[in-house]
């Protein structure tokens, strides 16, 4: 565990340097605005070093067999049948696998933190352009904080930004709402196709998203969608509450305009939500969210 740390470290350091290496072209080799700039530069990467340090870690990266990612479903361990056991659902059987799981990609989590740690997760729903990582700003002490709205995977400040979630929804994905945003981009990259689901056949050729995460993949099914308010949903209520869960899913009836929902499924307070959030084209005071409900997962 302590290697793994450590090459968790590494991959954070140098990520730093990547990103101060682009700010040494700018510093003037001679005068007084040369000290000015270093002196900054030092403390920057400095106070960098101490959140390293610090251990505020993502969680270890899986295993590997040959340089590959392992994707076979193994028994479970002690912590993620506690895992599991919290979360409320139950763990793939290895010969399901291929019938549920088929057709995700192949995430190597090492590297994408070599291109930035802050990635927890990667967000897939099959046959779509819903295809990404999900980025999550856990350094910050604002547990609403939304530095990725406009920053992109790569940490340059500006559109398109990043899909991701606040510091308050854990990485782990146990809390009863995690709220995962997306700008709806024209090209249909990022949360840009969800609006498709208002057509009939995309909605039922859509059936589930995948989180995968360094650890397991879970699959949710999406249960609906709904033209929202543009409210901040993890300000607006309190989810360590069951009455404010259901609280929630009662305000899609109450103030949603347009939505639909399965008739075969409903969710309740007891149950692991995703919502998808995006804005609604036209509609500046409104979000296009999109339902789901943890169904299984399984291990990496």
């Amino acid at each position: 565990m302590m290697e793994k740390q450590k090459k968790k470290w590494l991959c954070r350091l140098q990520w730093v340097k990547k990103k101060v290496s682009g700010i040494k072209a700018v510093i003037p080799k001679t005068g007084q605005g040369r000290g000015i700039i270093l002196a900054s530069l030092f403390l920057v990467v400095a106070g960098g070093i101490g959140i390293f340090a610090a251990g505020r870690l993502r969680p270890e990266q899986p295993e590997k067999t040959n340089g590959k990612q392992t994707r076979e479903v193994r028994t479970l361990s002690v912590d993620e049948e506690e895992v599991s056991k919290e979360i409320g659902v139950g763990t793939v059987k290895p010969e399901e696998m291929h019938e549920k799981y088929e057709g995700l990609p192949e995430i190597d989590f090492q590297k994408l933190w070599e291109i930035n740690p802050d990635i927890c997760a990667w967000i897939c729903i099959p046959e779509t352009l819903v295809n990404a990582p999900v980025l999550r700003n856990g350094d910050s002490e604002d547990p609403h904080d939304e530095y990725y709205l406009d920053t992109t995977v790569e940490g340059e400040k500006g559109l398109p930004g990043s899909i991701y979630m606040e510091p308050c929804n854990s990485p782990e994905f146990t809390d009863f709402n995690t709220v995962v945003y997306g700008h709806n981009m024209k090209n249909g990259t990022m949360f840009g196709e969800l609006d498709e689901l208002e057509q009939e056949e995309f909605f039922e050729a859509h059936e589930f998203i995948y989180m995968l995460t360094p650890d397991r993949t879970l699959r949710y099914r999406i249960f609906g969608w709904v033209n929202y308010d543009d409210r901040h949903i993890m300000l607006s209520f309190d989810f360590s509450q069951e009455a404010q869960c259901q609280a929630f899913l009662d305000s899609f009836q109450e103030v949603g305009r347009e939505s639909r929902f399965r008739e075969d499924m409903k969710a309740a307070p007891t149950d692991r939500i995703l919502t998808l959030s995006t804005c609604v084209k036209d509609q500046e005071d409104r979000r296009f969210l999109v339902e789901a409900v943890l169904v299984d997962m399984a291990a990496r």
